[in-house]
């Protein structure tokens, strides 16, 4: 007489795989478009869960559906499994030779069901199944996988070590047991214990993966923290984090504190407004209009204060991010006064020279003179000297002297005493 009903068994190890089974299905929801194979764990567990289901209809359903099926499912599932396993930590193999074994076992369980029934020969069968597909799963996990990860599957390979354990022990019990009824739902005693262990291993299994992918995503998180904080503390562009409701400054970084001259114990929880940072009120409220309206923004130039007063401009660029279930302004400010002031002074040269060529090309064009007195007649009709009107467009200025000939011409007394002078 058994102290355990096998059918109870059953009907406590399929409540217990519902629930797994929708705790494999959230673990997938929340994680899908973070870690590839989850799928695969939440297939796993269907599977177990229907093999389960149709064992338990033996008799009420055909037998190839509860021998044949309900075990080639369980099978499949845990092939399932273990390429879940594979894709999560990133070391895909062959599965060629888990097909070929998977059509293996189920030819073997067919015959030793439809044609020469033997429920020793069909339990052995899904056991020794089962050894060589946690032995895998327990090499992946242990062996495998990268070495900085190994903390983190360490936990799940143990549970696939203490399977095999269960599933050899099975093995040996079935060769050595000698009063094994060819009903199930009749078995001796130890045959009600395996599925019993069956079950306190798939919890396990249960507790082992969705703690693995917790502490994944708590590593990949800290990561992300720490790319984070390193891009935003060694940005050569000043950066600040500030709450979107008030403008309370959460966070800045060293190019903040070089740029405006405060240091982060002054700026820590007070406002930008507090500190007069913006050049006014109204600067921040039009930054905060357009980032409600898009999301983000790029590249505004606006003016702000430093500690000393100085008014310098920078370009602003800006999104809302959520930390805490708040809103915030993850701001991007890009000092751009002296290249301004480059642009400025590059932008008088350049009016200057235009002037410059502009006037050399009005004494380069056609100018009426007198064949005479050698005036120049102006656009307005005006004539006037010659030095007059270059002086007047363009930048040259005139000494006056007197040439030779005119000497001779003008002063020939003064010109003959030079010429005496010079013998």
């Amino acid at each position: 007489m058994n102290f355990l009903d096998m059918k109870t068994v059953y009907l406590t190890m399929l409540a217990t795989d519902i629930l797994c089974t929708m705790v494999l299905v959230q673990l997938w929801r929340q994680n899908r478009e973070r870690f590839t194979g989850t799928n695969l764990w939440a297939l796993e567990f269907a599977l177990h869960t229907t093999a389960f289901l149709l064992i338990l209809l033996r008799g009420i359903v055909p037998d190839w559906m509860s021998m044949v099926l309900s075990n080639t499912l369980t099978f499949t599932g845990a092939i399932c499994g273990y390429m879940g396993l594979e894709r999560f930590v990133g070391k895909r193999g062959p599965q060629a030779h888990n097909y070929l074994m998977l059509f293996a076992f189920v030819l073997f369980h067919c015959y030793f069901t439809l044609i020469q029934p033997d429920l020793r020969l069909r339990s052995i069968n899904i056991s020794l199944a089962l050894v060589i597909i946690s032995s895998q799963c327990l090499w992946l996990m242990l062996v495998r996988v990268a070495p900085h990860m190994r903390p983190l599957t360490r936990g799940v390979g143990l549970v696939f070590g203490a399977c095999c354990i269960v599933s050899i022990l099975r093995i040996f019990g079935l060769l050595a047991s000698s009063d094994l009824c060819q009903d199930y739902f009749q078995s001796n005693a130890l045959e009600t214990i395996f599925p019993v262990l069956y079950q306190l291993l798939l919890i396990l299994l249960t507790y082992s993966l969705s703690l693995m992918v917790n502490k994944r995503l708590l590593l990949k998180i800290k990561n992300e923290e720490e790319k984070f904080s390193r891009a935003f503390h060694c940005s050569p562009y000043a950066i600040t984090l500030t709450r979107l409701s008030d403008g309370r400054i959460l966070e800045v970084n060293e190019a903040f504190e070089d740029a405006t001259g405060y240091s982060h114990a002054e700026v820590f929880g007070q406002t930008t407004l507090d500190l007069h940072i913006w050049q006014s009120k109204e600067d921040r409220d039009v930054v905060i209009g357009e980032l409600s309206k898009g999301g983000s923004l790029r590249n505004m130039e606006k003016e702000f204060r430093t500690k000393a007063g100085e008014t310098r401009t920078a370009l602003v660029s800006a999104g809302i991010v959520t930390i805490n279930h708040e809103k915030s302004i993850l701001s991007s400010i890009v000092d751009i006064t002296d290249r301004k002031r480059s642009e400025e002074e590059r932008g008088r040269l350049i009016s200057k020279l235009q002037s410059a060529v502009s006037e050399v090309r009005t004494l380069s064009g056609l100018l009426p003179i007198c064949a005479s007195c050698k005036k120049i007649r102006d656009d307005n009709g005006y004539w006037q000297q010659i030095e007059s009107y270059i002086q007047q467009h363009s930048e040259a200025q005139f000494s006056h002297g007197i040439c030779p000939s005119c000497l001779r011409v003008l002063y020939p007394e003064f010109a003959a005493k030079m010429n005496m002078g010079s013998k």
